[in-house]
């Protein structure tokens, strides 16, 4: 279990329709990721992609975005 990692929250997959950050990824929009409440009651959010699927994706973003 790593620093993050809540024992007993469970991440449940929800539609990101807004810009978020996920605890283990770059940033997802209008893409399914996984979140699950804090005990804070802050919403946190994961991608699980492989990481092999981080790197590819991060090699296919461009330099200038909109170009």
């Amino acid at each position: 279990m790593t620093g993050n990692e809540q024992p007993g929250r469970i991440w449940s997959e929800w539609y990101a329709w807004h810009p978020v950050l996920p605890i283990d990824d770059t940033v997802f929009w209008l893409e399914t990721v996984y979140r699950r409440e804090t005990a804070e009651g802050l919403w946190q959010y994961r991608s699980f992609r492989p990481e092999a699927e981080r790197v590819q994706s991060l090699a296919a973003m461009p330099i200038c975005p909109g170009v």
